[in-house]
């Protein structure tokens, strides 16, 4: 792990120093191609967003699929403007939301290969966003029918002090790490499946923006649900039960309280070559247990870069995190007294639970290109390959990674995600986070084919 990290922060560095010099080398035609480029691009990307605002003005990023069994599992996402950066300067409510279908065929899966794949509803969901009286208002809410739950995605109110300076109060993205997503896939990276990507709880947060800087600081009471024991949600979090569980998943009663984040990200601009956003994250909250009555902590911290280059954007981002609970000895289930293991902590969402390392680092490195074009109703193509290292501390558990290459078709409001999804000891891919090396999982690969409709 020493060694990946020395690597990941030496061509992080790399990167950095060599651009300047890069960039100066480019020639005075170059500039011109590409400023024209540039000038092509920003007119078609401001046609998209005229025509995702007519559909849905202030929708977030992202949709996700739920599990039909344990080792059937379908989480993902969208892409539509973020809620935070939408204008919200009309008076009034907007009403809009996505109906979302997915094919899968899994390699690992015999049933599932015998029958060519599956092909099933994923997601229905119902937004509202705007502004009364210089408040603004953002909620959504899906419905998962295939698994029989529903549950809140998202619901605050806010106000801008000033024209840099905004609070939202409610249930809200938690500033961490690359923003709104470290991925460009449907699928998320490996740090969604330990509740360090698109994580939603319940508190307050302020976001600052003056100049090049983008400043977030937060105070989350506990997680979205305000019921730790429900995994039937979207964002993945602490769960105090293993009810749905499997891969490690315990029932160890931890729950997530006073949760603070610190988010702190400077953008460079380097003119038509592109801009570079560099960011610094923290997060520290308590960990309750309901059966010790005591109070444990579990801290994260992240070190990201995200840059768009013209058509090209490249992420990547180093996290490490640690759960340190006041777990019981044991626990009294189905009669049965089971020894609780404090080097694994249970996660949940979408109505399943599982067990991920308690202490662990992360590694992810994203690439994507963006290809406008005019084929009929398609506006463009997006192609990228995401890959999550995620290195567990403790040597009686396995390395796990995953790796999906694939493509984002946009077509006016219907956005189509074909990925081949590709993981070792990946939970929902055939695997177990928490494995040992005596049975480590092989590399499974599935192909995903999520088709959206967002009114």
């Amino acid at each position: 792990m020493k060694r990946f990290c020395r690597t990941f922060w030496f061509f992080f560095a790399l990167f950095i120093i060599a651009a300047p010099s890069a960039w100066a080398d480019v020639d005075a035609s170059s500039r011109g191609e590409i400023d024209d480029l540039k000038k092509r691009i920003e007119i078609l990307e401001r046609s998209l967003f005229e025509t995702k605002s007519e559909l849905q003005s202030l929708s977030e990023k992202q949709v996700k699929t739920a599990p039909t069994d344990p080792e059937s599992e379908q989480l993902r996402h969208t892409d539509l403007a973020s809620v935070e950066d939408a204008d919200a300067s009309e008076q009034g409510i907007r009403f809009g939301g996505a109906v979302r279908v997915q094919y899968n065929v899994k390699d690992w899966d015999d049933d599932n290969k015998d029958r060519s794949g599956d092909f099933g509803f994923d997601t229905f969901r119902l937004n509202l966003d705007g502004e009364i009286n210089n408040i603004l208002l953002s909620a959504e809410y899906r419905f998962y029918p295939q698994d029989d739950w529903h549950a809140p995605h998202h619901a605050w109110i806010g106000y801008n002090f000033t024209d840099e300076l905004q609070g939202q109060l409610g249930i809200h993205q938690v500033p961490f790490g690359l923003q709104p997503f470290a991925s460009h896939n449907f699928w998320f990276s490996g740090a969604y499946y330990v509740g360090l990507e698109d994580d939603y709880d319940l508190g307050i947060k302020f976001l600052y923006k003056p100049g090049p800087w983008d400043l977030s600081l937060a105070f989350y009471k506990n997680e979205e649900l305000g019921n730790a024991g429900d995994a039937g949600r979207y964002s993945v979090d602490v769960i105090r039960n293993a009810d749905g569980g499997y891969a490690g998943a315990q029932a160890a009663g931890n729950q997530e309280s006073n949760q603070v984040n610190l988010r702190a990200a400077y953008h460079l601009d380097h003119g038509g070559f592109g801009n570079t956003e560099l960011g610094l994250s923290g997060q520290w909250g308590q960990l309750y247990n309901n059966i010790t009555k005591r109070n444990g902590d579990h801290w994260a911290a992240a070190a990201h870069m995200n840059g768009d280059y013209g058509r090209w954007n490249l992420q990547l981002m180093y996290a490490t995190y640690e759960y340190n609970p006041k777990n019981p000895e044991s626990v009294e289930v189905d009669g049965e007294e089971i020894t609780i293991d404090n080097d694994i902590i249970t996660m949940g969402a979408y109505s399943f639970s599982w067990g991920v390392p308690a202490r662990a680092d992360i590694g992810i490195a994203n690439l994507a290109y963006t290809l406008p074009v005019n084929w009929g109703p398609i506006d463009s193509l997006t192609f990228y390959s995401d890959n999550t290292v995620i290195e567990p501390r403790k040597s009686r558990f396995s390395t796990i990674w995953q790796n999906v290459v694939g493509c984002m078709v946009a077509a006016g409001p219907f956005y189509t995600y074909v990925d081949v999804i590709s993981g070792k000891n990946m939970i929902f891919m055939g695997g177990n986070m928490v494995g040992s090396d005596a049975d480590t999982g092989r590399r499974n690969t599935r192909l995903n084919i999520n088709f959206g409709y967002y009114f």
